[in-house]
């Protein structure tokens, strides 16, 4: 998979994220994920980036069976969640940088769209967004430092914006996309570029959403508990 982050800028956490997924697959059979790395790193990632196009298979095609709703959680959302886990627990253990964030333990809100898990995991310091396929594996493909966040006050959202994931060869591209909300807030509708409109899943004031494609978001419907819009905002970072 390729990842595509819309800000070139990477903190240390982001550059770790990427690191952990290539020593991983290197460990590991012959891959179901293939990773491009978008800034600088060790001669060893860049070697091993070099080797995994030679043989790294795809994913399952999760916007085969992408639904602009998200799906009930299922019989198989422990076990990809546990995954996750697993998965965040091992990028933990690896040896870091001084003064890196400790990782996240918490799961904050989990989204499901046919085949494809996405859970956010939350903490003091940081936070990372897990991706699950069925019939494939589970991979971080996103980062975030939590410290130094400013509270929302009155505000209903804030966007953390969207980035770009799709196969080496360009195919199955998506848009994941996440930010904070109010309390006040109980659904949101993501409207992309192209006129998508994408129910988006709220817990523990976190928001998450994808769609097939590289279109971006363009703004964001916000209502309460009731279903009464209380607001709009723009779903570009401010």
């Amino acid at each position: 998979m390729n990842i595509t982050p819309d800000v070139p800028q990477l903190d240390p956490l982001r550059v770790q994220v990427r690191k952990h997924a290539l020593l991983t697959e290197i460990d590991e059979k012959p891959s179901r994920r293939w990773w491009r790395i978008a800034v600088p790193a060790t001669t060893l990632v860049a070697a091993a980036a070099a080797v995994m196009v030679l043989w790294t298979p795809t994913n399952p095609n999760a916007s085969a069976s992408w639904s602009a709703e998200p799906r009930a959680p299922g019989a198989d959302t422990e076990a990809a969640v546990a995954d996750c886990r697993t998965m965040i627990e091992e990028h933990d253990r690896r040896e870091k940088p001084a003064n890196f964030p400790a990782a996240p333990t918490e799961v904050s809100v989990v989204d499901q769209r046919g085949i494809m898990t996405l859970a956010l995991f939350t903490g003091p310091q940081s936070e990372l967004l897990c991706r699950h396929v069925q019939g494939g594996r589970a991979s971080l493909t996103g980062s975030g430092r939590a410290e130094g966040l400013e509270p929302l006050g009155d505000e209903l959202f804030r966007s953390f914006g969207a980035s770009t994931h799709s196969e080496r060869d360009g195919s199955d591209a998506m848009r994941i996309f996440r930010g904070e909300v109010s309390g006040q807030v109980g659904k949101a509708v993501v409207e992309t570029e192209n006129g998508l409109e994408v129910t988006a899943t709220i817990g523990d004031g976190w928001l998450i959403a994808w769609w097939p494609g590289k279109e971006d978001a363009k703004l964001v419907r916000l209502y309460d508990r009731q279903g009464t819009e209380i607001g709009t905002a723009p779903a570009g970072i401010r």
